[in-house]
């Protein structure tokens, strides 16, 4: 008596290699990446080695912004909560803040505006220790950007009426190349080890 033997049924696996193309395809399209943190800035031009040293910076022109190992947001020295920040950098820019704490003057004659008082090189130097958090640094760099804006608007609506994203491009370059610049120079990281904790 002979015995049949079934033979085992064939997978077809191209159709299985379509349906995992067609669902790596979909999980690709739906699904969201992290998104990464970039920071807009312009870069000082480039000064040649015989030329560095000749330019002095006077040091009420500058807003030192420090943060150490720990967190810690210190201006100036002083220690200063995240919140205030913004303020503080305000108050640094703004054209009507006169004294030895705050950027000279200077009066330079701009198209759009006449003759007009500005700060004569003022600029926020922005300094972290090598274990600064990622978060800290980014808090820090918005609450900058954003005084510089806010500065940029009230000046524009108090000399053109406008905000400054509805200014014409005209008048955007004149406020933002001459009046509030985005001043912000980053130092290398380094070892703030013997700034204390708050």
């Amino acid at each position: 008596m002979a015995v049949n033997i079934k033979k085992p049924p064939v997978l077809n696996a191209v159709q299985t290699a379509d349906m995992a193309f067609i669902l790596l395809c979909f999980f690709m399209m739906v699904t969201t990446m992290g998104s990464e943190f970039a920071l807009i800035r312009q870069l000082p031009p480039w000064i040649p080695p015989d030329q560095k040293g000749e330019d002095k910076i006077n040091q009420r022109n500058v807003l030192v912004v420090a943060i150490n190992q720990h967190n810690n947001l210190l201006v100036n020295n002083e220690y200063m909560d995240m919140a205030d920040l913004r303020a503080r950098t305000k108050e640094f820019f703004n054209l009507s803040s006169v004294g030895d704490k705050f950027p000279e003057k200077e009066t330079v004659e701009l198209p759009l505006l006449g003759p007009i008082n500005i700060n004569k090189g003022a600029i926020v130097s922005l300094q972290n220790d090598r274990s600064t958090s990622y978060r800290t640094y980014i808090q820090a760099q918005n609450e900058l950007a954003a005084a510089i804006n806010e500065l940029r608007d009230e000046f524009c609506l108090q000399k053109f009426s406008n905000r400054f994203e509805n200014c014409t491009q005209e008048q955007q370059d004149v406020v933002s190349n001459n009046i509030y610049k985005m001043a912000i120079s980053e130092a290398e990281p380094k070892d703030i080890s013997k700034t204390k904790s708050k």
